[in-house]
């Protein structure tokens, strides 16, 4: 199975244990290495994960994670 940005969001809260923007969760990533996980990486990464998260929350049945907050959007798993 490959490793999405979803994959790369739940496993940086899941560190974290806090509320974080997409901005903070990807400089976490990058910094710890999780981001090497990905297949592929963009010009716009945050863009990628936002559009990602965004849709997974319009969407899914079994959503992941919820916006805490809308400026600055905050993102925390939803459990």
């Amino acid at each position: 199975m490959r490793y999405t940005y979803l994959d790369l969001i739940e496993e940086v809260l899941r560190v974290e244990k806090r509320e974080m923007t997409l901005r903070e969760i990807w400089e976490f990533a990058e910094k710890e290495g999780y981001s090497k996980k990905l297949m592929s990486i963009g010009k716009t990464p945050v863009n990628t994960m936002n559009a990602c998260i965004r849709k997974h929350i319009g969407s899914a049945k079994n959503v992941k994670f919820k916006q805490t907050s809308k400026n600055p959007a905050l993102y925390y798993l939803n459990n």
